[in-house]
């Protein structure tokens, strides 16, 4: 029993080091005492947070964040430890993990209202577009002029299949905020989806007509334009696939198409 008593106490000590080396700006030799205690107990909530943070200061980011989630494990409720895990978890995509740690926060007291722009973002990260639109819908009614979430919310929904329900969120969006070349390309992709190509030109060209240095707009529209039986766009499209050839990426796969193209029209 002594024994144990004395390895508390120099436990209890080190972290008191520790902490003063913390306080102080010493990072790594903080690092060192809570290291050397943490051996000792290896469990302490104490010791886990304070040598998660004692790495955060020092810029070494994954150490950190490695302490900081075993403090999660053993200490789930922790405000502190989760406050942590919510800025650090998106550096490497652990967008769950982030929302785990807000919905404590929340079940701790926070209102939830206050991290619906952090669960619009991190849901649509992690692919859960159901909860993305619930969050931007939520949003956008409490303050019609927060601009980036109407974006957010017609990508959510078209990643969702509803296409026109994410061309009417643009559609509000214009009218409120004024022309946009993002919006009206957002709409234009729509259009492809519901197969209505005329009205996918259209909607490239007034995008294009706001920002015409938009290279993948262009190539979007030359696209279309190929998909058409109108010789003067085929014609058109081949122009403009030549003309943005070097600064388009091999993924488009222009190598192959301008070819075909000029062999479709005889050139």
């Amino acid at each position: 029993m002594i024994g144990c008593g004395e390895k508390a106490a120099d436990v209890g000590k080190l972290t008191a080091e520790g902490r003063r080396a913390l306080d102080s700006g010493d990072f790594n030799k903080a690092v060192n005492i809570f290291k050397k205690a943490l051996r000792e107990k290896p469990s302490d909530r104490d010791l886990l947070y304070y040598l998660g943070l004692s790495f955060k200061k020092l810029d070494i980011y994954d150490s950190a964040y490695t302490y900081f989630r075993r403090a999660k494990i053993l200490y789930v409720h922790d405000r502190e430890i989760n406050r942590e895990i919510i800025e650090m978890a998106p550096m490497y995509e652990d967008y769950e993990d982030a929302i785990n740690a807000i919905a404590v926060m929340v079940l701790t007291g926070d209102n939830e209202k206050m991290y619906w722009p952090k669960l619009a973002d991190f849901h649509y990260r992690n692919m859960n577009m159901y909860m993305t639109v619930k969050y931007c819908k939520l949003i956008i009614a409490d303050d019609p002029e927060s601009k980036d979430y109407y974006l957010y919310l017609s990508r959510a929904l078209s990643q969702m299949g509803k296409f026109e329900e994410s061309s009417n969120v643009l559609f509000d969006a214009l009218e409120r905020f004024g022309p946009s070349s993002e919006a009206y390309a957002n709409i234009a992709v729509n259009y492809i989806s519901l197969n209505n190509i005329p009205k996918a030109e259209e909607f490239f060209r007034k995008s294009l007509a706001i920002n015409p240095k938009s290279i993948p707009t262009w190539i979007n529209l030359a696209n279309i334009l190929t998909e058409q039986d109108d010789r003067a766009k085929k014609e058109e499209a081949l122009g403009i696939f030549k003309q943005y050839y070097e600064q388009t990426p091999p993924a488009y796969k222009l190598d192959s198409i301008i070819p075909a193209l000029e062999a479709e029209l005889g050139e």
